[in-house]
């Protein structure tokens, strides 16, 4: 074979080489922990193999809050709660369903590499996270309930690794460790046989870790805490997407966390100082301001004084009821020119009125026009007869 078609070759077995490389496939680095996602940091192999974990228990899946007690009765089937979720945010009221479900005899499974505040005083634990170079393999061990040995796992995926800084060690169990020694795996246990188990690093049931060599025993293991009679085991989904969706607010993650929560009252606290001070500085004194006499009112009420005082009641009638007539005119386009049952009718209609009342007012001012010894006490019923009139309208 010549030297050319030798050349030839060579050239050609790169070019497939190079196109063969080009075509792989990167790593798909997103972490949803999703039990349907076959993606390296789904957890579909966890899900998948819960009924070999498991064989005598009813496997259910719940995107809602866990049903924690079926039809809201404690019977005697033994019931586990697994959540495997990026962050673990719940509130007092969850949180303390979920422990009252653990204290009855059940069982509560929960992976995540974040927990809220809430759930950390309730719990009596804090974490920490420590980070290292990127493309450093990640090792963890885990405690053998059968050997009490202590087995170690490896994986080169991506690497998180939260650790519990402190928690009460007189009431928690070490279950598992990360590489430096620290715990990051614990079983809070209840006298009646119920437990709590709080794993930092969610990654570790991913397909990826799980699929890596001889990886899977870590699953496997890490259950077998959970007693084998337990009767239902249900999947939840709720604190991994729906809670934090439909809960969750800009308000309630500073809240949420001690120290935002301090920085946003003790904002609030000096905006309000700052507004008491500066408003206290800068306020002038308001000079009061008598409000305008009303002349027209005090000119009816000197001329019906000076009428009454002359005992001139038939005179002060007749400019009252013109005065009303007038209104009724004005207000309900009425005419006055005789006062009759039509009239009353009709200005009973439109001022919404009973009809006795409009007829004895009328009544009143005819009597009135036709009195020229007009006592007191009539005017006085014709006064205060047009005013409920006027009031009502």
């Amino acid at each position: 074979m010549s030297i050319n078609i030798r050349y030839g070759i060579f050239v050609f077995c790169l070019l497939i080489s190079g196109c063969s490389y080009n075509k792989q496939k990167k790593l798909d680095r997103r972490v949803s922990l999703w039990r349907m996602d076959k993606i390296p940091y789904g957890t579909k192999y966890a899900y998948d193999n819960l009924p070999f974990v498991f064989p005598n228990a009813d496997i259910r899946t719940n995107s809602g809050f866990p049903v924690l007690f079926e039809g809201g009765d404690r019977d005697d089937t033994c019931r586990a709660l697994i959540i495997i979720t990026p962050k673990f945010y719940a509130d007092a009221e969850e949180m303390n369903s979920i422990l009252r479900f653990a204290a009855s005899g059940n069982q509560v499974f929960i992976s995540a590499s974040d927990f809220d505040d809430t759930v950390m005083d309730l719990l009596r634990f804090k974490w920490d996270d420590m980070s290292y170079p990127e493309g450093d393999s990640t090792e963890m061990s885990l405690l053998d309930p059968v050997s009490k040995e202590w087995l170690i796992y490896k994986y080169p995926g991506e690497s998180r690794d939260p650790y519990f800084v402190s928690m009460d060690t007189g009431h928690v169990i070490i279950l598992g460790k990360d590489r430096k020694g620290n715990p990051d795996f614990i079983c809070i246990p209840y006298s009646n046989g119920g437990a709590v188990f709080i794993h930092l690093n969610p990654l570790a049931f991913s397909n990826f870790f799980l699929l890596h060599k001889e990886n899977k025993s870590y699953y496997d293991i890490a259950l077998s805490h959970i007693p084998v009679k337990t009767g239902v085991v249900e999947w939840s989904d709720y604190f991994r997407y729906s809670h934090q969706a439909e809960n969750f607010s800009a308000l309630r993650f500073i809240l949420g966390n001690r120290s935002l929560k301090w920085a946003f009252w003790l904002t609030i606290l000096i905006f309000i100082l700052l507004f008491l001070v500066e408003s206290k500085r800068k306020q002038r004194p308001v000079r009061e301001i008598k409000a305008l006499r009303n002349a027209s009112e005090d000119f009816v009420k000197t001329v019906g004084r000076l009428y009454f005082q002359q005992k001139n009641n038939q005179n002060l009638a007749a400019k009252m009821a013109t005065a009303f007539l007038e209104n009724i005119r004005s207000t309900y386009n009425l005419s006055t020119s005789m006062l009759n049952e039509e009239f009353v009718l009709k200005l009973a209609f439109r001022a919404g009125r009973p009809v006795k009342d409009i007829n004895y007012l009328i009544q009143l001012i005819h009597e009135a026009r036709l009195n020229p010894d007009l006592s007191d006490q009539e005017l006085m019923e014709l006064h205060k007869q047009i005013n409920q009139f006027n009031k009502t309208a």
